[in-house]
């Protein structure tokens, strides 16, 4: 995905504009995000970092969006596993974020999961029905055919030798069980909290 951003996303976005176009911004939605897949987010930390170290300053910030009461707990074991560059690129926003990310887009640039008519509400405003997460959608129609039309380009020359990379990592114990033990942890004190979802909302800023 990142090669076909810089390959063809950022040519293409640079040649309509008139100017040079070199980053992007990404944005992440939470939506139902539960505790029985929390034990998949070390491997979204792990992406993220390597899509950070490897392609280093293409992304400008990462929104989070849509973030349920689950996220904070989650937030608290998986900063550290961030590569400092990239932590401090993320930012948690309100809700689907859609006023904070309207000062940087224009509205038909949102994902549909950001044109949510208000707090917890599942439904889209009119024109939202652009599911970004579809395979129908023109991206990833767009992103398949370049992806198929390359491999065909690839074909003749046979078999490619698959290349490998290192990326060094921060240290971490939370493997297995014990990742899952920490997040429950953390659930257990936000249950303690009188008010504990908005004071762990307020942690995140």
């Amino acid at each position: 995905m990142n090669e076909y951003r810089d390959r063809v996303v950022l040519p293409s976005a640079s040649k309509k504009h008139g100017t040079q176009i070199s980053k992007c911004i990404k944005v992440l939605d939470m939506s139902g995000l539960k505790l029985s897949a929390l034990s998949q987010i070390k491997l979204g930390t792990l992406i993220t970092s390597i899509d950070d170290l490897n392609y280093p300053e293409r992304t400008i910030t990462y929104y989070i969006v849509n973030a349920p009461y689950v996220f904070s707990a989650c937030w608290k074991v998986v900063r550290p596993l961030l590569h400092e560059r990239t932590r401090k690129k993320v930012r948690v926003l309100s809700g689907s974020g859609q006023d904070e990310l309207l000062k940087i887009m224009e509205y038909s640039s949102l994902p549909h999961f950001c044109r949510r008519k208000g707090s917890g509400s599942s439904r889209y405003t009119e024109g939202a029905g652009d599911n970004c997460f579809s395979l129908d959608h023109p991206f990833h129609q767009q992103h398949y055919n370049y992806m198929k039309k390359q491999s065909l380009l690839l074909e003749p020359l046979g078999p490619r030798k698959q290349g490998s990379f290192h990326v060094d990592l921060p240290e971490t114990e939370t493997e297995g069980t014990q990742f899952v033990k920490t997040m429950a942890s953390e659930l257990q004190k936000l249950g303690n909290k009188k008010d504990g979802i908005s004071d762990s909302f307020e942690d995140l800023n």
